[in-house]
């Protein structure tokens, strides 16, 4: 039987992209490693993966990574959607570009991977398809915002394709991530800009460590989150939810409490409760 083809976005090191890529190639899958830059994935060679460039948010570059896939193995088996960015801020007072980056690349990136890549599944009557989703994607959380809601789009969009796709046997999987040992926190940080006038200046210092929160002592190791998540995907049914890391089942019980119970919780969790009235 032959090796399944597995293409990962969003690989550069320090990532979970990255281990993704290392524990599909351990398990014997022939894995496309595929980032902006080639070189952000270096070491990814030493676990025979082959490197490619990748925008998830410009069509010429989705064609091109897909086609040398296809003339160099002919198919593919898996599809992980993982590329994307994070936005941390006020609703009211993010930057407009970074807000626009994250919803072009967390959601129409998703989207535009899915129509090629998708489609060449219902054609060949199998395949798996990935989206790493986010625990924010069941609840969203203060300063946060635009992250939040593009999670919850990736979210309602894998469940609408799993559904349009099972007609041609392909499956589609949300990964939700909880807290899991990256960069990401890195650039989470460096997303937030806090105006002068901010109404929000009194709890700066929660913003920033929102930006932060899913890096702390007792995050996952991403070795041991890569693990689970390529177990569930390569078994023969996997499950349409893979929700793993620290903080993750919380999450998802705040997904189904009352909100005015979930609210209490996030308000003192995040310092909504310290924000200090505008004085004019």
């Amino acid at each position: 039987m032959p090796s399944p083809v597995v293409l990962v976005t969003g690989c550069t090191k320090g990532g979970i992209g990255y281990e993704l890529c290392k524990k599909f190639s351990e398990r014997g899958c022939r894995v496309y490693a595929t980032a902006r830059k080639v070189e952000n994935m270096g070491g990814l060679k030493d676990f025979n993966c082959t490197l490619l460039a990748l925008d998830v948010t410009k069509q010429d570059s989705i064609k091109e990574c897909i086609s040398r896939v296809l003339q160099e193995a002919g198919q593919i088996d898996i599809l992980v959607n993982n590329a994307g960015l994070p936005a941390v801020g006020p609703l009211l007072e993010i930057d407009y570009d970074v807000a626009h980056r994250c919803i072009e690349t967390n959601v129409f990136g998703v989207l535009s991977m899915c129509r090629v890549v998708g489609r060449l599944m219902a054609n060949q009557g199998s395949g798996k398809i990935v989206n790493v989703g986010s625990i924010v994607g069941y609840a969203g959380t203060a300063w946060a915002g635009i992250y939040s809601m593009s999670k919850a789009a990736v979210h309602s969009m894998s469940d609408v394709l799993r559904l349009e796709l099972k007609p041609f046997g392909v499956h589609v999987t949300v990964v939700a991530p909880g807290s899991i040992t990256s960069n990401f926190g890195t650039a989470s940080t460096g997303t937030i800009d806090i105006p002068e006038n901010s109404l929000y200046a009194s709890v700066a210092k929660y913003i920033y460590a929102r930006a932060n929160m899913s890096q702390g002592p007792a995050s996952m190791p991403t070795d041991v989150f890569a693990t689970k998540v390529v177990d569930g995907i390569l078994a023969p049914r996997p499950p349409n939810y893979l929700t793993v890391g620290t903080n993750s089942w919380s999450f998802l019980l705040l997904y189904y409490l009352p909100n005015q119970i979930k609210d209490f919780i996030l308000s003192r969790k995040l310092g909504i409760n310290e924000v200090k009235a505008v004085t004019h």
